[in-house]
């Protein structure tokens, strides 16, 4: 064995064993003598050895290296710790363990500590001596540090909330103060679930659910579990009592000319809400057609409806109307002819036999709240008929249509009113009445987060004497997927809108509507204050290919439907509101609202309100991959209406457009009427209105470009308080343009003296429902009260632009 001893600057020289233990036997070193020579030769001048190998007297010089000086550095040895037999390797890790956190203390820390943070301290020392020194000649400096502390840390605070760039989940820009509507949008698109809208109208189309039934307590308890689930605040079930009735016996046979008897087998299909009960034996029918005014006007001309008489009719667009006519010309009865759908013609559309043209709600308490007074007898309502009103499909109408004569008048169809004692009939309608039947409303409400005085609401129809797939099923699915996306949107940024948002389902819309007015003349004015949009979503649909979308709202929002919110893609046809539903009575108080509607469901297009009208009926054509895409757009459209009225920094609402186009109306108005009626009154309140709409077209402007441009969207506090004033007198708009007195002609229910139902439409153009009293009075050849009511509109207007002015006294302006 040999070992590796080191050299004195020769390097290391090779010493056996042997030779190693005799020479220190010997005292000698093995090896030879030219071994010692050599290290007495050549070494002792790297040793500090004097010439002959005698020592010096004084030790060596150091340089503090270790090193004798002249010399070669000593080589050091690098040794390998190898684990002894029965060590661990665990052991051994711990040592490089140790020797890595040495190797970091000593390279790393300890000159860092040096070099860096002992300066600073020190350098914060000298610091906060100095500070103490300047902070003594002004005050107690341990009172001055904190009040320099708070101002500090909240510049920081400010500075990192003002960037925009502090870590969250927030859909904010702009600062964080408003909400991101493109983010909302594009996570809308990634996160919709169409298959819970596929679950929800499954489910809620799986059984008829009228007004006060079984079914219609199972679903609107879905909903009332669907908005919970959500995380939507459900304020309550709303319970009100209304006049209902439903099918229990009800039979129909003619009599032909040879005397043969036929009957027709009705069942409860062909029930009609709210048709009066009755009995008719052999009584004439006659064929109408649609039933209008001048047709009524020929039958009577031919003598056919001298006699008792039943009256057969095609649905138009009002059945109300049709059978308000009907019965003021004499009609016992009324019989609505379904048309064919396709090859089928055994389905029978069943509408509502009622009157809204004079209210809506209750039949028993019109115009008022059901607990504050007693009920009137259903003998003195005016909103519904006296007389049996029966649907009949295409095939049983058809049956009598066959036996009627080519006599008589004829209509454009090609067929033919017939005459007296052609066919009679053998009515009977028997209801089960229920004069105080509750109906319910749900309502969700998502809270906002700026102005919570002021709110839109997002309603829907809930019930259907069928299943209701397409109408009201598809709407009501729509609500809860809207409540889903507003939910997600709060759980994934924290989102909230600035004013807040109620989702209704509303309840008893076969009877009168009852569930959407009970709970408008409950909260009149509440809803009054707080209210100021409705959006309709019963009637979307997409049951065709064209994408086609109808938007009636109100003139105050054309504006926005029509050019500022984008259209996903759909054909939009924007117009004024011009059909009965579930936003009659918050129109008739002032309130804008918008129906939004697939046009199919708008005209009842069948199998709309049929037996037909099942989930199954669409199940194929709703799980196609692009009817997928279309819901997902309307969806997405709708959820950005929403944020457009309830999330926007100011309400949406353009009053240039506005005016304009109640100028237009009232321009119209005077070309039909000529010199009979005096528009003048008129002027001072369009063109106040027309400043008014340039004065808030310029604030817009001012305060996009000071907040938004200058302030890098950071809104001053004095310029929200003045925002919300602007929204605030916006809201007032529709509230103060009323005449609290109503319209003349027993319809003191509808007090919305600009935009409301007339009492007749028929097959008129849209835009009929503006000046609807001053139309009424015109219908009647009635001037002196079309002049009045002229008169009292030209009023409402400039008063309330005299309101919205004076609201505005001391505003800050930014021009």
């Amino acid at each position: 064995m040999r070992f590796q001893i080191p050299s004195f600057g020769r390097g290391y020289k090779s010493v056996a064993r042997e030779d190693v233990e005799t020479s220190a036997a010997s005292g000698t070193l093995s090896g030879g003598d030219d071994v010692l020579e050599e290290a007495s030769s050549s070494g002792a001048q790297d040793v500090g050895l004097l010439p002959g190998g005698e020592i010096p007297v004084d030790p060596p010089m150091y340089d503090g290296s270790g090193s004798v000086p002249g010399s070669v550095p000593f080589e050091q040895m690098d040794v390998e710790d190898v684990p002894l037999e029965g060590q661990s390797t665990l052991t051994s890790m711990s040592g490089k363990v140790g020797r890595l956190i040495d190797n970091l203390n000593i390279n790393v820390i300890r000159p860092v500590r040096q070099k860096v943070m002992d300066p600073l301290a020190q350098l914060l020392v000298v610091v906060d001596e100095r500070t103490d020194f300047y902070l003594n000649k002004i005050g107690n400096p341990i009172i001055l540090r904190r009040f320099f502390y708070i101002i500090f840390m909240s510049t920081i605070a400010w500075v990192v909330m003002a960037s925009g760039f502090l870590p969250n989940n927030h859909a904010s820009r702009f600062g964080g103060m408003f909400s991101d509507h493109e983010m909302l949008l594009q996570y809308a698109r990634q996160t919709m679930d169409f298959s819970k809208l596929e679950r929800d109208l499954e489910y809620v189309s799986s059984i008829p659910h009228m007004s006060g039934t079984k079914g219609d307590t199972a679903i609107m308890n879905y909903l009332e579990e669907s908005m919970d689930a959500n995380g939507v605040k459900v304020i309550k079930q709303f319970q009100y009592k209304a006049y209902s009735n439903y099918p229990k016996d009800i039979a129909l046979s003619i009599k032909l000319a040879n005397g043969d008897i036929v009957d027709l087998q009705l069942s409860t299909e062909n029930f009609s809400p709210l048709t009066a009960n009755g009995a008719l034996e052999n009584v004439n029918i006659v064929y109408g057609d649609k039933g209008l005014k001048a047709q009524l006007e020929d039958l009577k001309s031919q003598g056919l409806l001298d006699s008792e008489f039943v009256i057969m009719l095609k649905y138009s667009t009002f059945p109300n109307e049709q059978i308000l006519l009907a019965e003021q010309y004499g009609a016992k009865g009324v019989l609505f002819m379904t048309g064919k759908h396709g090859d089928n013609g055994d389905l029978v559309q069943a509408k509502p036999a009622s009157y809204p043209q004079f209210s809506t709600g209750d039949i028993l308490t019109p115009g008022y709240n059901g607990p504050l007074t007693d009920e009137i007898d259903i003998n003195q309502a005016k909103t519904v008929p006296r007389i049996p009103v029966v649907p009949l499909s295409y095939n049983q109408g058809n049956k009598i249509l066959e036996q009627l004569t080519d006599k008589g008048i004829k209509y454009s169809d090609g067929t033919f009113s017939g005459q007296s004692d052609d066919v009679k009939a053998n009515l009977k309608v028997v209801t089960a009445v229920r004069e105080r039947q509750p109906v319910y409303d749900v309502i969700g409400k998502i809270e906002g987060r700026e102005q919570t005085d002021k709110a839109i609401i997002i309603g829907a129809s809930r019930n259907s004497n069928n299943h209701g797939a397409r109408y009201p099923g598809f709407g009501t699915a729509m609500l809860l997927s809207l409540v889903e996306i507003c939910q997600e949107m709060k759980y994934k940024y924290n989102w909230k809108p600035l004013r807040n948002i109620y989702f209704i389902s509303f309840g008893g819309s076969e009877f009168n509507f009852a569930g959407a007015t009970e709970l408008m003349e409950e909260r009149m004015t509440a809803l009054r204050d707080e209210t100021y949009s409705l959006i309709d979503i019963s009637q979307l649909g997409i049951w065709d290919d064209t994408k086609q979308l109808n938007v009636q709202t109100h003139p105050l929002l054309h504006d926005l439907f029509k050019n500022e919110l984008p259209k996903m893609e759909f054909d939009v046809n924007v117009e004024h509101v011009q059909q009965y539903g579930d936003w009659i009575p918050y129109m008739a108080n002032g309130i804008p609202v918008t129906v939004l509607s697939h046009p199919q469901i708008k005209s009842r297009q069948l199998p709309v309100e049929t037996a037909e009208d099942t989930f199954s009926s669409i199940q194929d054509m709703i799980r196609d991959g692009e009817k997928g895409e279309m819901a997902q757009d309307l969806l997405l459209y709708v959820f950005n209406a929403i944020l457009k009225l309830s999330d926007n920094a100011y309400i949406q609402f353009d009053i240039a457009d506005y005016i304009s186009i109640v100028e237009g109306a009232l321009n119209k108005l005077k070309e039909e009427v000529g010199d009979r009626l005096n528009t003048k009154p008129f002027f001072f309140g369009i063109s106040t209105w027309k400043r008014i709409g340039i004065e808030w077209d310029n604030w817009v402007k001012a305060w996009s470009h000071l907040v938004i441009v200058q302030e890098d969207g950071i809104e001053p506090s004095l310029v929200s308080v003045h925002r919300w004033t602007w929204n605030r007198k916006l809201s007032n708009v529709g509230r103060r343009q009323l005449s609290l007195a109503g319209f003349p002609y027993d319809r003191s229910f509808y007090k919305n003296i600009l935009f409301s139902p007339t009492f007749w439409t028929g097959d008129a153009s849209n835009g009929r429902w503006i000046f609807p009293s001053v139309r009424d009075a015109i219908d009647r050849q009635d001037w002196a009260t079309a002049q009045e009511q002229l008169n009292i509109a030209a009023k409402v207007l400039k008063q309330s632009a005299e309101y919205f002015i004076e609201e505005n006294d001391g505003s800050i302006s930014f021009r």
